[in-house]
């Protein structure tokens, strides 16, 4: 029977990387997974054409509160100096 949980998306910039993982570790995440970002926003155009300026995604599923801590700690740590969009989705985890 599937399991309910949330997932958490993160896209931020490619420079925070090393941080939000031992972030998302500490917070008693079980795992994450990464991948390159590119697109328009609210912080402009990010192509990720030159490493130093490129996004990244970085997905999280765990339980509501899990997903909630990690999210305060981010917008708490970096929202203020850095591109940072956060949403969860609920989830059915298979297995």
């Amino acid at each position: 029977m599937p399991a309910q949980a949330k997932l958490l998306t993160i896209l931020t910039e490619a420079v925070l990387e090393d941080d939000v993982v031992e972030l998302i570790m500490a917070q008693g995440a079980e795992g994450y997974t990464i991948s390159e970002a590119r697109g328009r926003g609210a912080h402009g155009l990010r192509s990720g054409k030159w490493s130093a300026g490129a996004n990244i995604r970085i997905e999280v599923v765990g339980d509501a509160e899990l997903c909630a801590r990690i999210a305060e700690r981010l917008q708490s740590d970096y929202g203020r100096d850095y591109g940072l969009l956060m949403f969860t989705t609920p989830v059915e985890v298979q297995g």
